[in-house]
């Protein structure tokens, strides 16, 4: 016996610490750096006949690289967030402005939309344009004076 366990010393060298509500993240982090450190301490064993032994900070970086070059080369691209046009952008200009007579009529909506001329809330919608549009707003929205 007589020996002295370092395994505490050599994990709060380098200790995980991220901040985060999981409970379970400590008991997780806590695992995998004694996994380290084991592994560390069978390299140590098993590679003695080199010259220069790597610390655990280089063994770290070393496993590291090598999981990245194994699954970390290709990522996912990630999509960028579509911004909301304005809805006055999203209907063509053909169909805005071709003139009430063109089925352009104010109808009842079935849920509550912003109106696209002054963004309040309102009940009634353009039919043929589908937006959102007041009584007083759609005339205006339509270019029609």
């Amino acid at each position: 016996m007589g020996g002295v366990d370092r395994a505490d010393q050599n994990i709060n060298a380098y200790r995980i610490s991220l901040r985060t509500k999981k409970w379970w993240w400590p008991y997780f982090a806590h695992v995998l750096e004694l996994v380290m450190q084991n592994a560390w301490l069978l390299f140590r064993r098993t590679d003695a006949h080199t010259a220069e032994p790597l610390d655990l900070l280089a063994f770290w970086r070393r496993i590291v690289q090598v999981y990245l070059m194994r699954h970390g080369a290709i990522a996912k691209p990630r999509r960028a967030a579509r911004l909301a046009l304005p809805a006055v952008h999203r209907v063509p200009d053909e169909v805005r402005f071709d003139g009430v007579a063109v089925g352009h009529f104010a109808g009842p909506s079935q849920t509550t939309k912003r109106c696209a001329l002054c963004k309040k809330n309102t009940k009634k919608l353009c039919l043929k344009c589908t937006v959102g549009l007041h009584n007083q707003c759609f005339n205006a929205f339509h270019g029609i004076h």
